[in-house]
């Protein structure tokens, strides 16, 4: 249906009209097709009352988004989405420029029922552009989806359902993927994953741990998940009110989900992802606004919520410490009001799965050898799902933490925990370089291979292969690298951390 253009970015492969004809086979066909459907059979089986139900308002907040994504996105809606539980859709236009999103949508959109348009008088960001949309909003539930998605058949009513039986529940459908370069929804009948990040701050996705598996009580049961990806949930409105909304300090996009998933669980309510829900996506390559403001917003998050372990944070990005990021007195005295429970509580009863770094003084930052002192231990495997496997190398300090942070732990690794999954340094039989593999999260069980001491001369000490790390300027294929050599009182093979700059 969809694929490039200049307008916003995608082109129309079908004209309107054949586009909503397209649009409700591709939905005929999921609603019939065993083989397609990602929906649990038992989801399919589910019965709704659908007068007690309560009603949702839609909010979709689009900025210079292309004509055929944000259509294919109200259409699916309205399509799918019980008439006597929608209230409303309400398209907040983030002060858009295309042309095509002025006159030509006021006219389409006055063709539609139950469809508003409402346009911010000012570029606002997602944040407040979706706050803009629930200030006017009628229903008794918000529900925030992305403007490039297709809603699947079935979609609403386990959202409401759950909120129903629980005001203090956020509930996340199941995002599915929609593919970029043909456009086809590509379903998800797997098991539904959780949300997550790493001390970055990133959000991660990460497979439902067995202590959740064991909880539910059925495969139609929610799955509590850490965080959310942020794009699409339904909330009470009601609750989301309670809960403090949006953080209205953060700017454009990045990190306002994670800071509303530690808000939810550290403030008393709970972050679902309901499996008998699904909404397609579109992850697009290249965003049409700008993340210059996520990192002040990350910053933000982590000094309202995360105590102490901000600095696990900071010191993997030191430049963040520097990064203006406003006034965060009203968030706290809105922790303090709700009275919220601390970031350690979170960690060990939201997302025990999560390793905590010891970042003990002198043994973590930039890893520098004394004879290479401009150069440090740098790991950037190029795909961020495949972190495991690469051989560590030497680069130019840059100061920055990032793939450039490693920490010495109390059991002998040298562990590069910027990103998730942890990632150790370990040599492989006949070889003298280094590569990454995981690390295992049970101290008895750490191979061997893995196995280093950073002795008080500053050798780092291959316990197994009895040599030690030397710096090496042209180490393979020019490069500098770390590799083992035998033991000896060189400036090359002496060791130590700098956490930054």
């Amino acid at each position: 249906i969809l694929g490039l253009d200049t307008l916003g970015g995608y082109r129309i492969l079908h004209t309107e009209s054949s586009f909503e004809r397209s649009f409700l086979e591709v939905n005929k066909c999921f609603c019939t097709c065993t083989k397609c459907n990602p929906f649990p059979y038992r989801c399919r089986e589910k019965k709704y009352d659908y007068y007690s139900l309560p009603k949702t308002s839609v909010v979709i907040a689009f900025y210079n988004e292309a004509w055929s994504t944000l259509l294919r996105t109200v259409h699916s809606v309205l399509e799918t989405s019980p008439d006597i539980l929608l209230e409303e859709i309400i398209l907040v236009d983030d002060y858009s420029d295309k042309e095509h999103l002025k006159e030509s949508l006021e006219n389409y959109v006055a063709g539609l029922r139950k469809v508003r348009l409402i346009r911010a008088n000012k570029r606002e960001g997602l944040v407040r552009a979706r706050l803009l949309g629930a200030s006017v909003a009628k229903g008794d539930i918000l529900t925030f989806l992305d403007c490039h998605c297709e809603c699947h058949e079935g979609w609403l009513e386990p959202l409401l359902a759950r909120i129903a039986e629980e005001e203090s529940a956020v509930v996340c459908p199941v995002i599915d993927v929609i593919d970029w370069n043909t456009f086809e929804y590509l379903g998800n009948a797997g098991e539904p994953q959780i949300g997550g990040f790493d001390w970055r701050l990133v959000f991660t996705w990460h497979s439902t741990p067995e202590r959740e598996q064991k909880r539910r009580k059925s495969k139609t049961d929610v799955i509590r998940s850490p965080t959310m990806a942020g794009g699409l949930f339904s909330v009470s409105k009601k609750y989301f009110d309670y809960l403090g909304s949006y953080d209205t300090g953060m700017e454009v996009w990045g990190g306002e989900n994670l800071e509303f998933s530690f808000r939810i669980w550290q403030c008393g309510g709970s972050l679902e992802i309901h499996p008998c829900s699904h909404v397609g996506h579109v992850f697009p390559k290249q965003a049409p606004y700008s993340r210059s403001k996520a990192l002040a917003n990350s910053v933000r998050a982590a000094e309202v919520w995360m105590d102490d372990y901000k600095e696990i944070y900071y010191h993997r990005n030191p430049h963040a410490r520097l990064e203006p990021y406003g006034d965060v007195t009203e968030r706290r005295l809105l922790r303090e009001k709700l009275k919220c429970k601390d970031f350690k509580w979170f960690l060990e009863n939201v997302y025990p799965e999560l390793h905590v770094p010891e970042d003990r003084p002198g043994f973590f930052g930039m890893l520098k050898s004394r004879g290479m002192a401009n150069f440090c231990f740098d790991y950037n495997p190029t795909n961020e799902h495949q972190v495991t496997g690469h051989r560590i190398i030497l680069y130019p300090c840059h100061g920055m933490g990032q793939n450039q942070f490693f920490e010495y732990t109390s059991h002998n690794e040298i562990r590069y925990n910027t990103r998730q999954p942890e990632v150790c340094a370990a040599v492989d039989s006949g070889t003298d370089y280094l590569t990454m593999y995981l690390c295992e999260e049970n101290v008895h069980s750490i191979p061997e291979n893995q196995k280093f001491v950073f002795r008080e001369d500053g050798t780092l000490f291959h316990l197994q292969t009895q040599k030690c790390i030397q710096a090496e300027s042209n180490a393979y294929n020019g490069n500098p690298a770390p590799l083992l050599r035998p033991c000896t009182n060189s400036d090359y093979q002496k060791w130590f951390f700098k956490e930054r700059s």
